[in-house]
């Protein structure tokens, strides 16, 4: 069972901001929203009551229609104009006296709402021919005694307003919350940028790179990470130099007595005939591949990712190296039978001089190793547009079957067929030195579609 990765700094942060500011833009919606819709409804209770005192005052101009039973209609017509300015809500009414008595409008609107206790109007929800409606009851001391004013008005516009009280609400405060949450995103990226572009400097260096990181542009939260950084580099600096200089010590220690013990050989065999000279020239050739061996070994260790990283890149011209690997490999070639020719081309690359050294070295030997006597192998160097800088080696040996071509740079292997005497780990060092230096290795057929051609290509300066 896999854990699941643990939520990011940045994810974290935006959580922590966001849900409290959201609740708190909610909470700060909410009570918007209540105050609103109190005050509208205390408006319209308002108007509601001022309708009510409107027939009240009617009421104390028509005391003498009163006296005549004439009242009621003059109410109904107060009334009629008062809908007429409204167009949207009805309203009914009911004006009582103390007796009970309906002075105008319906007298049923009485049992929507209780009488009102004192001299003060109260307010009541209720349900009236299908509508909801808002009551309201309001004593009142006319000229003809104590009346109960009873006015019912439909909620339609009730409703309308508070919609828009509630979209009036709403719109404001979901721009707030969105902004609000865009302000906070960009102030946590803000924030985390430094950290974004060290994670970034960090992670594109290259596997060679154990230089210091500049502390200088990073906040003083960042610093003490920098520092620990530093000084992980420093170690892993100093323990590649360690152990590249005990390799480099380790190849002179071990290449010193083999070769001692081959010349004391080649000088007994000498003095000596028959099965005996056999014999040791057979010792001679078995020292001379362990010897071969020891070296690869020791040059795949010194070219690996923690030991190079300790190397010092600087320019290095494969021209000139193509002419210090003909007078290194032109008695081997001769002793061979092999025609070996160089064409060299200033091409010059960043990187180790003896890495590249013992990449064509190697690649020199293989040629060598698998060409036939008579036959020839070509040592090149150029440059590219394109793809830059190459070193290029081929031969007219057997060349390396297709589906075996990513195979051979694994170590200790041999393709089938191969010459024998070798180790395997020829071209695996070429790999190795190959990617050292972010260089590609071309694995293709020779001229004509005999032998092999491996061209080394390398990125382009910069």
């Amino acid at each position: 069972m896999t854990l699941a990765d643990p939520p990011s700094l940045r994810g974290r942060l935006l959580r922590l901001l966001w849900w409290p500011l959201l609740a708190v833009l909610m909470l700060s919606a909410v009570y918007d929203y209540s105050q609103w819709a109190d005050r509208a409804r205390a408006n319209q209770d308002l108007a509601l009551s001022r309708i009510a005192i409107a027939l009240a005052t009617r009421l104390d101009v028509d005391a003498d229609d009163a006296r005549d039973d004439d009242v009621g209609p003059h109410l109904a017509r107060t009334v009629q104009v008062m809908q007429q300015a409204d167009g949207r809500d009805r309203l009914f009414f009911a004006v009582l006296d103390a007796k009970g008595t309906v002075l105008g409008g319906d007298a049923h609107l009485m049992s929507l709402i209780e009488p009102p206790p004192g001299d003060w109007a109260v307010f009541a929800d209720t349900h009236w021919q299908g509508s909801d409606v808002r009551v309201v009851a309001l004593p009142h001391r006319s000229p003809v005694g104590p009346v109960t004013v009873v006015v019912a008005e439909t909620t339609e516009r009730r409703v309308a307003q508070t919609h828009h009280v509630l979209m009036d609400t709403i719109v404001p405060n979901l721009v707030l919350v969105l902004l609000a949450l865009s302000l906070v995103w960009l102030g946590v990226n803000f924030a985390l940028a430094p950290l974004d572009r060290l994670s970034d400097q960090v992670e594109h260096r290259s596997q060679q790179d154990l230089g210091q990181i500049p502390e200088s542009p990073l906040p003083s939260e960042l610093k003490p990470l920098v520092a620990a950084l530093n000084r992980l580099m420093a170690h892993l600096r100093a323990s590649a130099q360690a152990q590249q200089a005990f390799l480099s010590n380790a190849a002179h220690q071990l290449r010193t007595p083999l070769a001692g013990v081959i010349n004391q050989i080649e000088l007994v065999s000498r003095e000596v005939a028959g099965e005996p000279r056999e014999r040791l020239a057979g010792v001679q050739e078995a020292l001379q591949r362990m010897t071969r061996s020891t070296h690869q070994m020791l040059a795949l260790a010194r070219s690996g990712p923690q030991a190079a990283a300790a190397e010092e890149a600087a320019p290095v011209d494969l021209a000139d190296l193509l002419e210090d690997a003909a007078s290194q490999w032109l008695d081997t070639a001769l002793a061979a039978g092999v025609d070996l020719g160089f064409e060299p081309e200033p091409a010059v690359v960043r990187g180790s001089a003896w890495m590249l050294h013992e990449l064509l070295g190697n690649l020199i030997h293989n040629a060598l190793r698998h060409s036939p006597p008579g036959s020839r192998v070509t040592v090149r160097s150029g440059t590219d547009a394109q793809a830059g800088s190459w070193l290029e080696v081929e031969d007219e040996g057997p060349g390396i079957p297709p589906a075996l071509r990513d195979k051979v740079f694994d170590r200790f292997f041999q393709a089938p067929g191969a010459a024998p005497g070798g180790s395997g780990l020829g071209l695996a060092i070429v790999r190795e030195v190959a990617e050292r230096h972010q260089a590609q290795v071309l694995l293709r057929d020779g001229a004509d579609g005999r032998g092999l051609r491996v061209r080394v290509v390398f990125p382009s300066s910069p």
